[in-house]
């Protein structure tokens, strides 16, 4: 019996000529530019040096303490409270008040948190500009972050490009939410600039960029730089084994069928495709290249498994891809699952002759007249395709030395007008064999 093994997947990958290898736009040299620049670490410090401070009243600090102290204690609602109870007095107290509350309002939990009144209170605290370099600077990315959740893209980008351009360093973590925001604006450009600038920036390679590179580039229909995407982020990240058959699909969507094979082919080998998908797509990847066999071992494998689910047509499938390898007397077995979940008499019939066509082909003649009587006993309305069956099970019989029974079919045969006259040849000739045979009929 044949079997998938690792030399076969080896000689597809040749043949198909795999490789991984240098992207094209996707891996264009140079770092990514997202349209805006950051200050430099010198500029940053000076910045922040010349940053002027400012002190909180004496009666507002005692209240900013005591909500802190309830803020930890998870007392939010107490907390906002006694900050509620106090009234600034300075731009500076209000911008510090303001990110306070508009902090705790979002750290609610869901059903009793206020976005839209901490975005309030976070943006006027943002524009006053006066709250210390940290407080601002975590302000600017919280409310990129509120903006980004109630789906204000276009100020969500703005803040996180004011939080980037006021703290001076490629946060990747922000960058890909910016990419995130242009995705949700079809700005597919700029969705692979900022997801590039991410990915550049990331300390360990983070595999969420590369997913909405490869979405913004197949919504472009760009699919060589979406197949470049995949091929990189295979060599970075090899765990994320979910795009090896990505990577199969967009190499075929690129008419690369050998690599689409070849890919997938490997990725089965290293047991990296485990859903019904998957292993479906790999069998009609086989079929298409004329590997009949291994479409159906594949196919007869995950649903004997479980992996794939069991329909009469998959199975008779499996059993034609069984019968193009030649492995007739197997394809003829694997019918009698289809014949099992058949639904319709018409689907039974066509099952029990394809079956008995292919045990004729492995020798099998009287599992295959068993076949051709059961497709009989069914019967159709249809008077050629009975007058054929009986030409089948006649032929079976003979085949079999049972003479008898072949002239008995051939007779039956003689009943219809498409098969009358060959049948009636037949007869003849099955009597003059019985005869030379030394067989009585």
């Amino acid at each position: 019996m044949k079997v998938i093994n690792s030399t076969f997947v080896a000689a597809v990958a040749l043949i198909g000529g795999l490789f991984i290898g240098a992207p094209m736009q996707a891996m264009a040299q140079g770092s990514a530019d997202v349209g805006f620049t950051i200050p430099t670490e010198e500029e940053v410090a000076a910045a922040r040096e010349n940053r002027r401070s400012y002190a909180l009243g004496e009666r507002l600090g005692r209240a900013v303490v005591t909500a802190f102290e309830q803020y930890e204690e998870e007392l939010i609602r107490d907390a906002i409270a006694t900050l509620e109870s106090v009234t600034p007095r300075t731009e500076y107290e209000e911008a510090y008040i303001g990110r306070f509350l508009g902090t705790m309002w979002a750290s609610l939990p869901e059903e009793e948190a206020d976005m839209d009144r901490a975005t309030d209170l976070l943006e006027a605290a943002v524009e006053k500009d006066v709250l210390s370099y940290s407080d601002q600077m975590s302000s600017l990315q919280l409310l990129g972050n509120l903006y980004l959740q109630a789906e204000r893209y276009e100020d969500a980008i703005s803040a996180f490009r004011r939080y980037l351009q006021f703290r001076g360093v490629w946060e990747p973590d922000v960058l890909f939410r910016m990419a995130v925001g242009y995705m949700e604006l079809k700005d597919f450009p700029r969705v692979i600039t900022h997801a590039r600038k991410a990915i550049e920036n990331y300390e360990t390679p983070n595999h969420n960029p590369y997913v909405l590179m490869i979405g913004a580039y197949f919504e472009q229909e760009d699919i060589p730089n979406a197949i470049a995407v995949l091929e990189e982020g295979i060599q970075e990240i090899p765990t994320q084994i979910r795009w090896w058959s990505q990577l199969g699909a967009f190499y075929a969507l690129n008419e690369q069928l050998d690599k689409s094979l070849s890919t997938l082919a490997i990725a089965y080998d290293a047991g990296y495709l485990d859903r019904s998908a998957d292993f479906r797509y790999l069998v009609q990847m086989y079929a298409n290249k004329n590997i009949p066999f291994y479409a159906a071992e594949v196919m007869e494998r995950h649903m004997n498994n479980g992996d794939i689910d069991e329909t009469p047509q998959y199975w008779a499938s499996t059993a034609r891809n069984f019968y193009t390898a030649r492995e007739f007397e197997r394809a003829g077995d694997v019918y009698n699952k289809a014949i099992a979940l058949a639904e319709t008499d018409e689907d039974r019939l066509g099952y029990y002759r394809s079956q008995g066509d292919s045990y004729v082909l492995a020798e099998e003649y009287r599992r295959a007249a068993a076949s051709f009587q059961a497709a009989l006993d069914i019967g159709t309305t249809d008077n050629d395709l009975m007058g054929r069956l009986y030409m089948s099970l006649a032929e079976a019989y003979f085949n079999s030395n049972q003479y008898r029974s072949a002239i008995n079919a051939m007779r039956n045969a003689t009943r219809y007008d498409a098969t009358r006259r060959n049948a009636e040849s037949w007869m003849e000739y099955i009597r003059q064999t019985a005869e030379r045979r030394g067989v009585n009929l």
